[in-house]
């Protein structure tokens, strides 16, 4: 496997710990911070890594090793977000299931082939892209939304 993909790889490792270290000890209050109107809490930007996480970054991926240049379908999440299922929204509840799954995506990752990586996928707003340029993508999802997540409690600090 090449480094760079070892390295990209190894900052996905990285998100879970991240996150645990991040909000592991915050109160209801911390997590359910908005900073602004139209800006997700802390709460909800974790469900959005659990949902991303089972339904887009690993299953995008899985078409594009699985079919013959898939289409993939665009994701709104501001509408999945208004419609989700909210049931495993406690604090403890989603750092497990997102280490849960991000073991899975990990244990998926690391046994492509070669031949996987250059594999490609169709999706309307970024065109076509291989399966690497997809995980470039899925490490720059993770790194966006951990720096919403330290922006929120800053600011979450900033108001108490």
């Amino acid at each position: 496997m090449s480094a760079s993909r070892m390295s990209l790889i190894a900052a996905l490792e990285q998100t879970n710990q991240t996150l645990v270290r991040l909000t592991s000890a915050l109160s209801d209050q911390a997590l359910d911070f908005h900073p602004a109107a139209q800006e997700w809490s802390i709460r909800e930007v974790l469900a959005h890594f659990v949902d991303d996480e089972i339904y887009i970054m690993r299953l995008r991926l899985e078409r594009i090793v699985k079919e013959e240049r898939p289409h993939l379908a665009p994701h709104d999440e501001k509408a999945w977000h208004a419609s989700r299922n909210t049931t495993r929204d406690h604090l403890n509840e989603l750092l497990s299931d997102f280490a849960l799954q991000r073991s899975a995506s990990l244990g998926m990752l690391k046994m492509l082939r070669e031949s996987d990586w250059t594999r490609q996928g169709y999706q309307p707003e970024y065109g076509w892209f291989t399966a690497e340029g997809w995980l470039e993508r899925w490490v720059e999802h993770d790194t966006v939304h951990l720096q919403q997540i330290e922006k929120t409690l800053s600011a979450y600090q900033l108001a108490g």
